[in-house]
């Protein structure tokens, strides 16, 4: 029925008798192949009661829907570069208040937030990037990959893991 809600259940810490659970608004306004296929959801804090708490979910396709529980009444829907984002990961960047992509290999990054329309660019530089032979990366690309975005608590540092698995 497109309604969206945003549950603790699976939190270990919450309660188990009673979950808490916050709708958010309906999907709506988006080509229905789209919203039948979720790649993931992003939250910008660990708890949707939060004043500043923003959701994002990414759609398979270009599409990204972005609100903001309890205050928010429909969803701020936007598309994503062309063929650039179809499959890729929504992260949350606690330092840059932004939502990230990542398009395909992992070089570069697309980033947005809810307040501004403005979809930017941002590539990305490998320091002591591992030499592999050819047979590594042959079995690297028979594998599935998914990537994270992490952020140094201590520095400025961003990393993206990629986790390969077959």
């Amino acid at each position: 029925d497109l309604s969206v809600r945003v549950s603790d259940i699976f939190n270990p810490l919450a309660s188990k008798s009673s979950p808490t659970v916050i709708h958010l608004p309906r999907l709506t306004d988006l080509p229905s192949e789209q919203i039948e296929q979720v790649c993931n959801v992003a939250m910008s804090s660990s708890s949707p009661l939060e004043e500043d708490c923003l959701v994002a979910i990414k759609f398979s396709g270009d599409q990204l829907s972005l609100c903001r529980p309890g205050r928010d009444l429909e969803w701020t829907n936007t598309s994503t570069p062309s063929h650039c984002c179809e499959n890729s990961n929504v992260m949350y960047s606690k330092r840059y208040k932004r939502f990230y992509l990542s398009a395909p290999g992992g070089i570069h990054f697309f980033s947005y937030h809810l307040n501004d329309e403005n979809i930017e660019h941002h590539k990305l530089v490998y320091r002591d990037h591992p030499e592999l032979d050819q047979s590594e990366w042959m079995t690297l690309s028979m594998c599935s990959r998914r990537e994270y975005l992490v952020e140094s608590s201590s520095s400025d540092e961003r990393y993206l893991v990629k986790w390969y698995t077959l």
